[in-house]
């Protein structure tokens, strides 16, 4: 079961532990720290292979900061069952957190209030998004006096919005990213971020070096309650229904255009571009894992939407403690839930997928 807290200080750590226990087993580790801001850093970890390299095994986590607790979760059901099943020509690249002020205090997006996971755009921010601006008045942070008002807001503006605009405007408004209210939900930034720009760096030189190499990105939030997604990219070559064919795994998407959504500066889809701009010589496989929290219905959600933008209201606007409190358990259900059942859940499909992977691609 996935166990954890969210307390930043004590998941990190929580993962110097963890690099102490691999080094005692014998296996050659090299730690390095990039500083984001004030002092949060994003590790990376370089586990060695055991003979001469030749496949490459990246992880990473809490690119939605909150999301790192999942993730630091993951690393450590990796670290203790799954690592040993690598092959022994296998490098393993992990990194811990690259949104670190996200995960210490609670919020999905960095220090500048952007959404990494839209900041990783190769045509310099130029896009726009209409359907965001139509209805920009939505997503604008509000005070409230009590939770009770809230919901009233939330669900009468919504209506509103949807029988006037239609809910694939919705759908666009929230998924593709925005670039005119920096105090908004799913705000791109105008430039690119510390994060962003390291881990550019990074994927720079994920590609030498190797014959094969998969890069997984972990998130939470998106898809069914109890099981989680393997979401792979559009620009993916291998066919996904060969995927899900020989893989036993019960949900890998990328099949059609309806599993995909739009997104402007989503990292997987850079990784891929950067694979082919630089002629990569090697095999790039990089997928998402997606851990669905609340659900995936209609109802759901609507839910999660609420959720975010009750946080980012209380961040942004003067709050009464109790309405504070609200937003703090619902987001935090959102990203970590604290059920029993759905974390031995979560932590079952996070094994299965990922060794499904590794047998798959061979690594």
């Amino acid at each position: 079961m996935f166990v954890y807290s969210n307390n930043y200080e004590e998941m990190k750590n929580d993962l110097l532990k963890e690099i102490n226990k691999l080094k005692q087993k014998g296996y050659h580790i090299f730690s390095k720290k990039h500083e984001v801001v004030d002092d949060l850093f994003i590790d990376k970890i370089t586990i060695k292979a055991k003979s001469d390299l030749k496949n490459r095994l990246v992880l990473c986590t809490g690119l939605h900061g909150i999301e790192g607790y999942v993730g630091h979760s993951a690393l450590k059901t990796f670290f203790n069952e799954i690592l040993e099943l690598l092959d022994d020509s296998t490098e393993v690249v992990i990194y811990h957190v690259l949104n670190p002020y996200g995960m210490k205090n609670l919020r999905r997006t960095n220090e500048n209030n952007v959404d990494l996971n839209r900041n990783f755009s190769k045509n310099s921010f130029q896009s726009k998004n209409k359907e965001f601006e139509n209805v920009k008045h939505f997503f604008e942070p509000k005070s409230y006096s009590t939770s009770r008002t809230a919901k009233l807001n939330f669900y009468s503006s919504l209506t509103k919005m949807i029988t006037k605009h239609g809910t694939e405007t919705l759908k666009r408004a929230t998924l593709l990213g925005q670039k005119v209210q920096s105090n908004g939900l799913y705000f791109s930034g105008t430039e690119f971020q510390e994060s962003t720009k390291y881990f550019l760096t990074e994927l720079d030189n994920i590609y030498l070096d190797a014959v094969n190499v998969v890069l997984v990105d972990i998130h939470t939030g998106y898809g069914p309650r109890y099981q989680m997604s393997i979401v792979n990219s559009k620009f993916e070559k291998d066919s996904t229904l060969d995927m899900i064919e020989k893989m036993d795994y019960p949900l890998i998407l990328g099949v059609g255009t309806s599993d995909f959504y739009d997104i402007d500066g989503d990292m997987i889809e850079r990784a891929y571009e950067i694979h082919k701009d630089k002629k990569a010589t090697c095999n790039l496989y990089a997928t998402c894992f997606e851990f669905g929290t609340l659900g995936d219905s209609t109802l759901k959600t609507i839910e999660s939407l609420k959720a975010m933008l009750f946080e980012n209201s209380s961040f942004f606007k003067a709050q009464k403690p109790k309405f504070n409190d609200y937003a703090v358990k619902l987001i935090k259900e959102q990203f970590l839930p604290s059920a029993s059942k759905w974390r031995e859940k979560a932590e079952l499909d996070f094994k299965k997928a990922l060794t499904e992977i590794i047998k798959y691609k061979n690594i």
